[in-house]
């Protein structure tokens, strides 16, 4: 049994080919799965936001000024996972800056934020985050409607709420609606 040595030399080099070739198709569909991603969680971050500085402004002209508090409430249509990664959606205020943050909860390097322009009313506003709820919780309403600040993807009865408070307070923000549809 007679092997030659170009044999096995021929026979290593075939091998560490193959083995190249998957490890860079394994990065490519990696890279391409990740920007998907990415655009996907923008999308969600945009939506939110869009959806809550909609709501504002709507309480905001339907209600003008109040004398008594009251509640609007809109159900998000978010996608229950994305790509079988779960995902949440935060609100976020650093320095009077707010924004929406969408990241997965499995992957760390794939996140998005989308700002939530405040400017467009005259009335003061408050969105619920990290430094305000407890405050908001103490004093809200609508017993149906579980306040959070961070909310996970994936369950049908995520809203977004307005409070108008009095004449020139709304207090925003991301909850759980009970029993919802």
């Amino acid at each position: 049994m007679d092997v030659p040595i170009t044999h096995i030399i021929g026979t290593v080099a075939l091998i560490g080919l193959v083995i190249s070739v998957a490890l860079a198709y394994g990065i490519i569909v990696d890279y391409i799965e990740a920007n998907v991603l990415k655009s996907q969680v923008k999308q969600i971050a945009e939506y939110v936001s869009m959806n809550l500085v909609n709501l504002i402004s709507l309480t905001e002209f339907a209600y003008g000024d109040l004398s008594s508090p009251t509640v609007m409430t809109k159900t998000l249509e978010l996608p229950e996972d994305l790509n079988e990664n779960p995902y949440l959606v935060r609100l976020v205020n650093e320095s009077g800056n707010c924004y929406v943050e969408v990241k997965l909860i499995t992957r760390s390097d794939i996140s998005a934020r989308s700002p939530i322009p405040l400017n467009s009313t005259r009335a003061h506003i408050t969105i619920a985050t990290e430094e305000t709820i407890n405050g908001i919780n103490s004093i809200f309403p609508d017993e149906t409607i579980t306040l959070f600040t961070t909310v996970y993807g994936g369950n049908p009865n995520i809203i977004i709420w307005c409070w108008k408070y009095d004449s020139d307070t709304i207090y925003a923000g991301l909850g759980i609606q009970a029993g919802g549809t």
